[in-house]
Parts: C-alpha cells; sequence; structure tokens
C-alpha cells in the first residue's frame, strides 16, 4: 500500500470516530465494549455489560467503533508476508434452542487475518447446547475493512444471525468430531468437562476444565469471585494442542505476560500439564508447573474465560444451570 492510501485509509478510520458513541482502539491489546444484548452470564458481566470484545493482535491495526451506528471499522498499512491474524470481533447474544425451546447464550466470533495487503475473514459461533436456534438476539453490527484506500463490508447482521442460527454444512461435518463429556457424577455440583476429537470410541481427548466455585450459584457467583474461594482448572490431555491456540488464548485473557507462563507460551502445553487460575479469601493466584504466584487479575481472566472462549461458556453454563447437559459448539472450530 503506497503512502497516499495509507494516509486515505487513516483519515477513513478517524472520520468513523467522530461521531458520538464511537471510539478509536491502537496498540496491540483486548478492548470490551458493551452488549446491549446482553452477556452469556450476567453475574459475571456486572453492570455495564461490557462482554463484546475487540482485540488487535499487533501495533499496526486500528479499530473504530461506532456503537451508535453498529459499525466496527479495520484499517492496516503493512504488507504481511503469509497470511496472520491481526485482530477478531466477538459479540455476546442469545437464541431459542429449536430443539428445547430454551433460551441459551450464543457467541459469535470472527477472525481478521492479513495476506500481503488482502483481508480475509473466518467466522464461527459457540453454544453450550447444540442444534439450531431461533429467536436470536444479538447486536446488529457491521465489520469493515479499509482496503486499497477504500471501505469493504466483510460482515453484516444478517450473516451473523445466519451463523448463529444454521451452522453450515461444513460446520455440521467439524462438530461431530468435537465431543464433549459431563464428568459430574454421584450429585457434584463443580462444572467440569472433558473435550475430545473424533468419533464414538475413536475420539481423543484432549483437555479437561474443571471450575470450583462453592456454594456460588446465580448472582452470588460474581460476589464469590470478587472475595471467596474458587479456581480454574485447564488441563491439557494431550500434547498436540497447538502452540499458536495456546499463545493466542493467553493473549486474549490476560495471561501473556505473566513469566510464570513463559514456558506456555514458548512452547504450549506439554501432556497432562495444568494451568490453574484461582482466589483463596478474594486474593488471586495463577498456579502452573508446581509453582504458584500472587495474581491480581486473576478474576478478570477468569471472567474473560468464562464469557469468550467454547471451553468456559459449557463451564459457567454447568455452574449456573447444572441440571442442563452440555452439548458441542454450534459451527466453527
Amino acid at each position: 500500500m503506497n503512502k497516499k492510501n495509507i494516509l486515505v485509509s487513516l483519515l477513513v478510520l478517524a472520520g468513523a470516530c467522530a461521531t458520538a458513541g464511537a471510539a478509536d482502539f491502537t496498540g496491540r491489546g483486548v478492548f470490551n465494549f458493551k452488549s446491549d444484548s446482553g452477556c452469556p452470564f450476567s453475574a459475571l458481566a456486572g453492570p455495564a455489560n461490557e462482554c463484546n470484545r475487540l482485540a488487535l493482535d499487533d501495533a499496526d491495526t486500528r479499530a473504530a467503533l461506532d456503537s451508535a451506528v453498529h459499525t466496527l471499522r479495520f484499517a492496516n498499512p503493512r504488507s504481511y508476508g503469509q497470511k496472520t491474524i491481526v485482530g477478531d470481533v466477538l459479540l455476546q447474544g442469545t437464541g431459542q434452542s429449536r430443539h428445547s425451546g430454551q433460551r441459551v447464550p450464543l457467541t459469535f466470533h470472527a477472525l481478521l487475518s492479513r495476506s500481503g495487503n488482502d483481508w480475509s475473514v473466518s467466522s464461527h459461533a459457540h453454544s453450550p447446547v447444540g442444534g439450531e436456534f431461533s429467536d436470536i438476539r444479538i447486536d446488529p453490527y457491521q465489520v469493515v475493512v479499509i482496503e486499497g484506500g477504500a471501505e469493504r463490508v466483510v460482515l453484516t447482521p444478517a450473516q451473523i444471525a445466519e451463523t448463529l442460527s444454521r451452522p453450515s454444512i461444513a460446520a455440521r461435518l467439524a462438530n461431530e468430531f468435537l465431543q464433549v463429556r459431563d464428568n459430574r457424577k454421584g450429585g457434584a455440583t463443580d462444572a467440569d468437562i472433558t473435550v475430545g476429537l473424533g468419533l464414538g470410541r475413536a475420539s481423543k481427548s484432549v483437555a479437561r476444565a474443571h471450575f470450583h466455585a462453592p456454594g456460588a450459584k446465580g448472582s452470588e457467583l460474581s460476589e464469590a469471585m470478587r472475595q471467596g474461594d474458587w479456581s480454574l482448572e485447564l488441563q491439557a490431555l494431550s500434547g498436540q494442542i497447538p502452540r499458536q491456540v495456546v499463545q493466542r488464548d493467553l493473549f486474549l485473557y490476560g495471561l501473556e505476560s505473566q513469566s510464570l507462563l513463559l514456558p506456555l507460551m514458548q512452547r504450549g502445553f506439554h501432556k497432562n500439564e495444568k494451568l490453574v487460575l484461582g482466589a483463596t479469601g478474594g486474593k488471586g493466584y495463577v498456579r502452573y508447573d508446581g509453582q504458584q504466584r500472587e495474581f491480581a487479575g486473576a478474576d478478570a481472566s477468569a471472567r474473560a474465560f468464562l464469557q469468550g472462549s467454547f471451553i468456559g461458556l459449557v463451564l459457567g453454563w454447568q455452574q449456573l444451570q447444572p441440571q442442563t447437559p452440555v452439548a458441542k459448539k454450534t459451527d466453527g472450530r
């Protein structure tokens, strides 16, 4: 992209932020903004309902949010030698299960990538209950990229609603290979799942996740995490979890700066390794590889994970509605 087009892109982006309800985001980071459609777990979201997410993976990506017209614009003047994720958008909503009639949380997640000077977008949806959904309620955002000095719409509200309500054929096939097992037995109330890949007995367990917040249900959960005792444990049951996936999750959930987790950033998980976030008497900690350190951000990281990831969404659903069986993703990876 030449200097003239770079200047045009930046001017377009700046103009998008000149209206009320607009904000400009720059630099590598994760930013939350309000969901008018509510959050997966109101007990965790807080009164502002800031559970929608915008992430910028490098310093060359900029984004403009205009909540008044529900538009997100992305610009990036850099040319990339290979396809590279440069940002993402996560929107929270709900839908009514066509199978049970129950209203459940739905999450739409879009990854924005650059290859050379070109943009591409991949998207998928998460839900703690499988199947198709009707009466989708999600903020009607469109996603726009600035390409060659001009705007291009890469996601519309209609496309987002379609992804949430009717998974594609490819997504349905991929979904058959994702297995989620509820590990609770004998009246256990802790959220506890194993995630596997494969069909039937050929399924290979990949990860186990366990959330322990004794006695905390409904609106009590937020206060219990802020002042009480709780833990969120993630265990790798395979050494084949891609390192890039681990690295990006540490970035998204505010953990990449923890020196204790440097081995995870460098090489990913070894089989049977555990990462634990938790608190004792409201004092946060992070534990890994037999070591534990104080971590004031444990509460915020756990909340972000429970609301923003597929595994977290299932755990949170189990914790708040333990009578409901878990299911699979509704779409995508």
